[in-house]
Parts: C-alpha cells; sequence; structure tokens
C-alpha cells in the first residue's frame, strides 16, 4: 500500500531534472521544486541498501489505483509482518521512477536558489 509522503515540496511537473549522489550508505536526490524553477530542494536517505532507477508509471498507461502518479512522493507500506530491512519510497518524476529503500530519509533543503539540481547537491556538499 502507497502512502503518500508529504514533508518534501512539491517537484515542478514539466522538468524537475533530478540530480543523484550516492555516497557511504547515503543517497542525496535533489529536483527543481514547482513553486519556482529556479529553486531546489534536497532529499537525503540515511544508510540505503538499495535503490533503482526504473520507468515512469505513465509509460505503463494512464493511471490506475494500483500505480502511483507522477511527480510524488511515497512510502511503501511494508507487506506481512515486518519489512526486509528498511523501509521504502517511490519517487515518480515525469519521464522516471526512483524506488530506495533505507532505513530513513530527511528534507534537507526546502527551496534553494540554484542553477539546477546537480549544483544545489554540490553547493550543499561543498
Amino acid at each position: 500500500m502507497l502512502r503518500e509522503w508529504g514533508e518534501p515540496p512539491a517537484m515542478s511537473a514539466t522538468l524537475p531534472a533530478p540530480a543523484v549522489l550516492s555516497s557511504d550508505g547515503t543517497l542525496w536526490l535533489a529536483y527543481r521544486i514547482a513553486r519556482d524553477p529556479h529553486h531546489c530542494a534536497v532529499v537525503r536517505f540515511f544508510h540505503v541498501e538499495q535503490y533503482a532507477w526504473g520507468a515512469s508509471p505513465a509509460v505503463h498507461g494512464p493511471e490506475q489505483a494500483d500505480r502511483p502518479p507522477q511527480g510524488g512522493f511515497y512510502q511503501v507500506a511494508p507487506a506481512g509482518e515486518a519489512s526486509q530491512g528498511g523501509r521504502r519510497w517511490l519517487i515518480t518524476f515525469p519521464d522516471a521512477m526512483l524506488e530506495v529503500r533505507a532505513a530513513d530519509a530527511e528534507v534537507v533543503l526546502r527551496a534553494a536558489a540554484a542553477l539546477g539540481p546537480a549544483h544545489a547537491l554540490a553547493a550543499l556538499l561543498a
């Protein structure tokens, strides 16, 4: 079961331009926000077990109840008694989907002025 994860700011519907950086079990995700295309948000995932990019839900046809809509952040509720390892998140972009399995996540920056998501990550981690 999917639950919307409401902490991250809404992403740009037309050009989120995600950028990721993985280092020492931490995954950083930066993207353009909906409120202002010249600002980016950054989310950090801790103790990452795995992450993978896949096709957007839109590739499979119209949105359906069992698939997340594009342009959102979701937590996947564990099936059965206990989750196998960490928690799961699905981040759906207009043209891709990122699945992350990690211990925890947090929003690090909500709106940072930057030329793009990669620049926002570089400035934050410098």
